[in-house]
């Protein structure tokens, strides 16, 4: 008798494990359709090399984390020497900062969706933001949209005529 109840017991503890593991499985980012659009009153482009962790819940917030990172050299200013500049030593210094980060540290519930506030990290310079968005979910799969500004001067990215406010629009279709 002793000896089901720890079979039973076993059996017990795997199922609730794996059902938890599923519940709070991390969402994988969809590399062919993700999109990260940017704009300036004078710039646009785009910005691939998408990696990292996405673990959302949206009935357990406060579980929820993003760590995720964008590889600055697949910046695309959709002309090549708008892209190069852009790239270059005097403004985000590819070869010394190849990436720029997000790490959240809270979420939230909004009127419209969900917020997500973070450290978002370019260059050497680290600043809060919120960012909100909508999140759909179909099953096994789901669509992050978010949208928001920062300043361009804040994270020491220096150039005269190209506009301050830099507009971000992320559109991120992921699976589980």
């Amino acid at each position: 008798m002793k000896r089901i109840k720890n079979i039973l017991l076993s059996v017990l503890v795997l199922l609730s494990t794996a059902y938890a593991a599923n519940m709070y499985s991390d969402w994988k980012i969809d590399q062919s359709n993700y999109v990260i659009k940017f704009n300036t009153k004078k710039a646009k482009g785009t910005i691939q090399g998408l990696k990292g962790t996405i673990n959302f819940d949206q009935n357990n917030l406060s579980e929820s984390n993003i760590q995720v990172q964008v590889d600055v050299n697949t910046l695309d200013m959709g002309m090549g020497l708008k892209t190069k500049h852009a790239k270059a030593d005097d403004f985000f210094h590819v070869s010394a900062y190849p990436t720029i980060s997000f790490t959240s540290s809270k979420f939230s519930k909004s009127a419209s969706g969900y917020v997500v506030e973070g450290d978002l990290k370019i260059k050497d310079v680290t600043k809060k933001v919120s960012i909100p968005f909508t999140f759909t979910e179909n099953q096994n799969k789901a669509e992050f949209i978010g949208a928001f500004e920062v300043n361009r001067l804040d994270y020491n990215l220096i150039k005269k005529g190209v506009g301050e406010v830099v507009n971000i629009e992320i559109k991120l279709p992921v699976s589980k």
